[in-house]
């Protein structure tokens, strides 16, 4: 069933608890959906880098309408854009929607309203269909385990929780050198391994910009 997910749909699995609530913080979050649809991307030959440039190679449909709509964004763009500007620009809402509401509509998660402090309206996603997860979990258990040796797409997902800081919060202690075999290894391309640098790159950026304005408005209101 894995196989079916799309690499930011697994990658959306992971991070979502139980309940519905998310496992690591927004920015994190949607950096992370960002850089999990450029792997896809990647890993499909519809996208490439060219240096650290991101184009398009392939536009023919995946069939999955967040990929496509990125294609789309990528192809419009009018100019060479690089992997971190990729991340910034996608890393938003829009597309935490679009991939959530996808595994909603997909029956493996479920929508629910909510209020936080009792107060301001969110929405959460509790889960519905714990299969796909499970199995998911399970092949990426067997891999940092070394039971079985990663393919392409698990070792996209290991990257991508890896280059967010969620991968030991998820799966417990891991063999740093393995992981860094599996994000580096011939399973993995080359471009796949560039879009990973670039994605831990701007997850950095974005958490020292947010721990800054979170400083500035402490300062100004104490």
């Amino acid at each position: 069933m894995t196989e079916h997910l799309t690499v930011p749909q697994a990658f959306a699995l992971l991070l979502i608890e139980p309940d519905g609530r998310r496992a690591v913080a927004g920015q994190t979050f949607d950096a992370g959906l960002a850089g999990a649809v450029l792997a896809d991307l990647v890993l499909r030959g519809a996208v490439s880098l060219h240096g650290k440039d991101v184009q398009v190679v392939d536009g023919t449909a995946t069939g999955d309408p967040v990929l496509d709509a990125v294609v789309g964004v990528i192809a419009g763009s009018g100019a060479p854009r690089k992997a971190t500007w990729w991340v910034s620009k996608l890393g938003r809402r829009p597309l935490r929607d679009d991939v959530l509401g996808g595994l909603v509509a997909n029956g493996l998660l479920s929508e629910a309203q909510r209020k936080t402090l009792g107060i301001f309206p969110s929405t959460t996603y509790p889960e519905r269909d714990g299969g796909p997860e499970s199995l998911l979990r399970a092949a990426i258990a067997d891999v940092l385990a070394a039971r079985s040796a990663p393919t392409p797409f698990t070792a996209a997902v290991i990257g991508l929780l890896d280059a967010t800081g969620s991968l030991r919060k998820q799966f417990g202690t891991v063999d740093r050198g393995l992981v860094a075999d599996v994000t580096s290894g011939a399973w993995a391309s080359p471009a796949v391994k560039a879009v990973l640098d670039e994605l831990q790159m701007a997850v950095i950026v974005s958490v020292v910009a947010v721990t800054a304005a979170t400083t500035a408005t402490t300062s100004i209101t104490s």
